[in-house]
């Protein structure tokens, strides 16, 4: 997958996507399938309501699938200044 698609599935509308059942925390799913793709990864920092883990550059080069990409879309993730974030 290309950055640019990422990106695109990243900024599509939340109702243009279908629904998923989610048993945990969203934050902590959505970083479940990031470490899929970069172990080392996690919370790289916090502000106010949101969280930033890995820079968008890197999961998109560690391989991270479309399907996995539609999931953290699902899952209310978004991309801020780069990095992929997270309102807690």
């Amino acid at each position: 997958m290309t950055e640019s698609r990422f990106t695109q599935i990243m900024n599509e509308e939340l109702h243009n996507l279908p629904q998923i059942k989610v048993f945990q925390n969203r934050a902590l799913a959505g970083l479940k399938i990031i470490a899929k793709y970069l172990p080392a990864a996690g919370v790289e920092g916090a502000d106010h309501d949101v969280i930033y883990s890995v820079d968008v550059n890197e999961i998109v080069k560690a391989g991270i699938t479309e399907e996995d990409a539609i999931q953290l879309r699902q899952l209310n993730w978004m991309i801020d200044d780069g990095y992929l974030a997270k309102f807690v």
